[in-house]
């Protein structure tokens, strides 16, 4: 009997579509300090990454012109030509920059992507593969400015939420905090799905078909922060269907990586999730991947009278092996299945 694949389970309708992907208010401008709304926020997101591994966030003090800057540029970036893209193509060797041909379970995606690395000193590249420059397009003199501000907000977003993570798994609140000391490996992504394939300028000897934007996966590292448009088309897998998640204009989508899966020894679990491909609108969303330091070694730190469910994980050759499941010719994609033991 063939294995069961995911993307053939039915999309949730009905009931179950109804019963949608939490919401939490986070209380406003990052400053909040009152004891019962710390708790309040840290234990509904321990609800959320236990039942789902999903939710969204609203009232999270990033300003409305700040988001529209940022969706401008990249709608702007992705209607530049196919040659000037391709100019700032990242490779294996080079992982920031444009592709049009990513993999997911060995599959090609219908979409378009850009990303842009951290900021690192020399040093740090020499000793971190997935550092050094982000190519960026001399035609949007706009472009590198609005993303590296993105970047840093969403890295401080992602350190509150996780350490709100950290409070409802019962661990101090910074308990996580070392796991990205030293220049986290983060990094910030532009997703556009478009309604014609990427390569329909290529012979069709030389592009398979992409029936997805994106096929069914968890996110290998700590958190992802998303910003989605209004179009729709991101689904999150759970108890057997696919379920939407809808749009919610200025909220930011979150979802758990594989290390808090790690970390909370299976209490809490990366959701399966995927996008489907577009058919009549063309598509947009903007995911910052919160991932550790590259020499941080991931074990779990919950639960353990009932044993560790995984080995350490070297952050740095789980996401390298990661990586290379995004190219036909590089390697097998790794999952942290193959730590647990």
């Amino acid at each position: 009997m063939p294995a069961f694949n995911p993307d053939d389970a039915p999309v949730a309708e009905g009931a179950a579509a109804s019963d949608g992907v939490p919401v939490i208010d986070l209380g406003g401008v990052a400053g909040v300090t009152d004891r019962a709304e710390i708790a309040r926020v840290a234990g509904e997101i321990g609800e959320a990454c236990r039942d789902w591994g999903f939710f969204q966030v609203v009232n999270h003090g990033v300003s409305p012109a700040h988001l529209a800057r940022v969706w401008d540029e990249t709608a702007g970036f992705f209607a530049l030509p196919r040659p000037v893209k391709r100019a700032l193509e990242r490779t294996h060797e080079s992982p920031w920059g444009y592709f049009d041909r990513e993999l997911t379970k060995n599959i090609r995606d219908k979409k378009e992507i850009f990303d842009i690395g951290p900021e690192v000193d020399a040093a740090q590249a020499a000793a971190d593969p997935f550092s050094g420059a982000t190519p960026w397009p001399a035609e949007r003199p706009g472009f590198e400015p609005a993303l590296r501000a993105h970047f840093e907000i969403c890295a401080d977003l992602s350190q509150r939420l996780l350490r709100a993570i950290s409070r409802g798994l019962d661990l101090p609140a910074d308990r996580l905090d070392r796991y990205f000391a030293g220049g986290h490996t983060s990094f910030l992504r532009l997703n556009y799905y478009p309604v014609e394939d990427p390569l329909s300028d290529l012979p069709e000897s030389a592009r398979d078909g992409a029936d997805l934007g994106v096929h069914h996966h968890s996110d290998s590292g700590a958190l992802t922060v998303l910003m989605q448009d209004q179009v729709g088309g991101l689904q999150v897998f759970k108890d057997g269907l696919w379920h939407n998640v809808a749009p919610l204009k200025g909220a930011f989508v979150i979802n758990i990586g594989d290390m808090v899966q790690v970390w909370s020894n299976d209490r809490y679990r990366a959701a399966l999730h995927r996008v489907v491909a577009m058919e009549r609108t063309d598509r947009y969303s903007i995911p910052f991947f919160f991932n550790p330091s590259y020499d941080s070694a991931v074990d779990p730190l919950v639960d353990l009278a009932e044993g560790a469910h995984y080995s350490a994980i070297h952050w740095g050759e789980f996401r390298r092996k990661r990586a290379d499941g995004d190219f036909a010719d590089a390697g097998k994609e790794v999952q942290i299945a193959d730590y647990r033991r």
